[in-house]
């Protein structure tokens, strides 16, 4: 299936969420088939040796892997907004109040 922007927008808003998280996986996982085994492993392997060389290179203060922060990242009225679930009483990692800290309203902390 293939979406281009102004029927993506068009849609409701369940069905772009759908979308969203489904998309990237149908297309990874079509990609899959076609390769050997081995390959698509390799590929990421790849992909990740590359991104720590250019990530080590930058001059940044602090640098943290996304995942080490947050569990995903909404885009709410044009503003990227951080967003953390816990389980109820769990506390943030260091790291993840450190972007609190700093990112104020922008890190959401969801508890369930």
């Amino acid at each position: 299936m293939t979406i281009n922007k102004t029927s993506f927008q068009n849609r409701s808003k369940e069905e772009r969420k759908r979308i969203a998280r489904l998309g990237g996986k149908k297309v990874a996982i079509e990609n899959s088939k076609r390769m050997k085994d081995g390959q698509v492993s390799n590929m990421g392997k790849n992909s990740r040796a590359f991104e720590n060389e250019v990530a080590d290179s930058l001059d940044y203060e602090i640098m943290f892997l996304p995942q080490s922060i947050c569990d995903r990242i909404a885009i709410i009225d044009g503003k990227p907004i951080l967003i953390e679930i816990k389980h109820k009483g769990e506390k943030l990692k260091p790291q993840q109040k450190h972007a609190q800290k700093l990112l104020g309203e922008y890190y959401k902390v969801i508890e369930r």
